[in-house]
């Protein structure tokens, strides 16, 4: 069972921004947006400097792992503007993005793709802005 979704307070007021600009995008965003919408009010605010250190977070480097197959790789969860998929830099908005954002290293998350649902883990948080802030 995965833990609670915990979102830094200025995370989510820099989600908000970027949601209220994307407003008018196009159908697929309009998708991700009500993900991203469902999220943030799940989430527990937090103040960055009370965020474990195992939780995802805007501009945090994670290792995933493919559940059945077990590869996994790194990527680094980003603004849309900064994606870059094939160098492992992925939008928030991106269904994996969405998916880990506010979970933490060993939650387990079901990602629907367009090729089916992917079963990944997140093994590992090599990098999270709020823990260099200590």
């Amino acid at each position: 069972m995965p833990h609670a979704i915990r979102l830094t307070r200025p995370d989510a007021e820099r989600l908000a921004h970027m949601a209220d600009a994307l407003k008018s995008q196009s159908r697929r965003i309009q998708k991700q947006l009500h993900a991203l919408d469902e999220l943030m009010r799940m989430a527990r605010l937090m103040e960055s400097s009370d965020t474990p250190g195992n939780v995802v977070t805007l501009d945090s480097r994670i290792r995933i792992e493919d559940i059945h197959s077990g590869t996994s790789k790194e990527i680094e969860l980003v603004f849309p503007e900064e994606a870059d998929p094939p160098a492992g830099r992925l939008s928030v908005l991106s269904a994996i993005g969405c998916a880990v954002l506010g979970r933490a290293v060993g939650d387990a998350v079901v990602v629907e793709t367009e090729r089916g649902n992917l079963q990944l883990r997140i093994a590992a948080l090599v990098y999270q802005p709020e823990a260099s802030l200590s």
